[in-house]
């Protein structure tokens, strides 16, 4: 059973999608909220598998509240719900996985229900595997689809991270990159190590590589074991690259 929670102002439309998605087999709407006002500490404590966000809340929008849900590392996957088209590029910048125009029609909602199905099933099928029954992180196999099967890979392998549309591309120690089908957000959660740096929305560092950090060209330069590779780096990830070395 997947556990949902909805969030919406207007309580005509929080209801009507509250009974929409009651509707379907294996979806139980958990809680209703129709402020902002505390809303990432109750996320925290329902664990919900999937939240319905309005864009417009009032005191705080719901790309802010998806914003600190994805710094921290919140895995429920986020559906937006939205009268205005506007905001989609914004939104998926934070890991969303569907952008619901309102009124939600039953159709449309149906197409999210099973994107949501496909993607927690996705999702169990790339749980970390062990190695030689080690458990920990740095000996760990995940399994990673790929357009003609699957890969295994090593976390501690892993040079960096590179987005491209719903795919990432994973560059590893000596070896050409492999494309998964996955987006980096997602990845970032299964690896699940402390080494790794997301320094811009298209990449995601393993500190264990990192050789150079370029301020004038903001920049980073990353060593795969043949060549280096200079990453471009936002302020933010300058940011929390200056945090982690302290």
């Amino acid at each position: 059973m997947y556990k949902v929670v909805i969030v919406d102002d207007e309580p005509g439309a929080l209801s009507v999608l509250s009974k929409m998605v009651n509707e379907f087999f294996n979806f139980e709407v958990i809680g209703k909220f129709s402020s902002p006002d505390h809303l990432v500490e109750e996320i925290g404590k329902l664990r919900p598998d999937v939240l319905f966000l309005d864009i417009h809340l009032g005191s705080k929008s719901g790309v802010e509240i998806a914003k600190e849900l994805y710094q921290n590392r919140c895995t429920t996957q986020i559906v937006f719900v939205s009268a205005y088209e506007q905001y989609a590029l914004k939104a998926f910048e934070y890991n969303i996985i569907d952008y619901i125009l309102k009124p939600v029609s039953r159709e449309r909602l149906q197409k999210c229900i099973e994107k949501i199905e496909n993607s927690f099933t996705s999702h169990a099928n790339e749980q970390p595997m062990p190695q030689n029954g080690v458990n920990k992180n740095d000996h760990q196999l995940i399994r990673f689809n790929t357009q003609s099967g699957f890969l295994l890979v090593n976390p501690r392998d892993i040079v960096f991270l590179e987005a491209d549309h719903v795919y990432t591309k994973i560059v590893m120690e000596k070896e050409s990159g492999h494309y998964v089908a996955q987006n980096i957000g997602k990845i970032l959660s299964l690896i699940n190590s402390g080494s790794f740096i997301r320094i811009s929305r298209s990449h995601v560092v393993n500190t264990r590589f990192l050789r150079e950090v370029n301020r004038t060209n903001k920049k980073c330069v990353m060593f795969d074991g043949n060549s280096e590779v200079g990453l471009n780096i936002t302020k933010t990830g300058m940011k929390t690259l200056d945090a982690f070395f302290g």
